[in-house]
């Protein structure tokens, strides 16, 4: 009796703990390449800035810089799980930068995109009513109002957006919930079973995150931000500025 008590008690105890001890393995794996990504939109939010301070601030190009130092970093799915082609050659680069996923920028089967370039400033204000083309070198043709610096005047200001597919099973699962601040199942969380309605960061818009995440594609954005000095001037008509600073800093798209 005692040896079928203590078999039953390993049992528990395994039951127990295996599923952390999964997560911790899996969900290190997961939050090193996350990391990788992060260091990854760090610079290609220098190398989009860079491209549409030579552009006139077109944001497409910016977006294409962006990917092409993002690429290591994008995956897809194939047959239920996540796949991510290295680059480690030029052929590499190209063969992956033909993907439609890349090509069209669009995470597969969602209506997410993997790089995203908002303009944090200047917006339409800052440039005092200005239409056509805007030099950034003659200060005549830029007014200042309100807190909109005199460094500022000549400088692109943007954030990129990149929306990491994550590619390791059940870690991803996890680190979305928490990321979204959902309820964890019980198994996980090891406690009061609580309300599960309850959601304690409410965003301003997930809906495609979460659709996403309803057909197991889990996607985290991360992002950076950089300023660079304006090589070119913009066209306002052809290259729309922002009526305000749209710029987003938390979990929410």
């Amino acid at each position: 009796m005692r040896d079928r008590r203590q078999s039953g008690q390993v049992a528990v105890e395994t039951a127990i703990v295996l599923p952390l001890f999964v997560f911790l393995i899996l969900g290190t794996l997961q939050l090193g390449l996350m990391h990788q990504a992060r260091l990854m939109a760090k610079y290609a939010a220098y190398k989009a800035v860079r491209a549409g301070a030579l552009h006139n601030a077109d944001v497409k190009k910016m977006e294409r810089a962006a990917l092409a130092v993002l690429l290591p970093m994008i995956s897809r799915g194939s047959g239920g799980t996540e796949s991510m082609m290295t680059v480690n050659s030029a052929a590499d680069f190209q063969q992956k930068w033909m993907w439609p996923e890349v090509m069209t920028n669009r995470i597969t089967a969602t209506n997410i995109p993997y790089a995203k370039v908002t303009i944090c400033g200047p917006v339409e204000g800052d440039l005092g009513g200005a239409s056509g083309e805007v030099d950034f070198d003659n200060p005549e043709k830029i007014t200042s109002s309100g807190d909109w610096k005199d460094s500022q005047r000549s400088k692109l200001r943007i954030q990129l957006t990149f929306n990491y597919r994550m590619v390791i099973p059940f870690a991803d699962v996890v680190i979305y919930n928490i990321a979204r601040a959902k309820e964890l199942p019980y198994v996980i969380r090891l406690g009061k079973q609580g309300d599960t309605t309850r959601q304690a960061y409410i965003d301003k818009d997930m809906g495609d995150y979460d659709t996403a995440a309803g057909q197991k594609v889990y996607v985290v954005p991360i992002r950076a931000t950089y300023t660079m000095r304006m090589q070119s001037n913009l066209y306002l008509g052809k290259n729309k500025l922002p009526k305000d600073n749209t710029c987003l800093f938390s979990f929410q798209e």
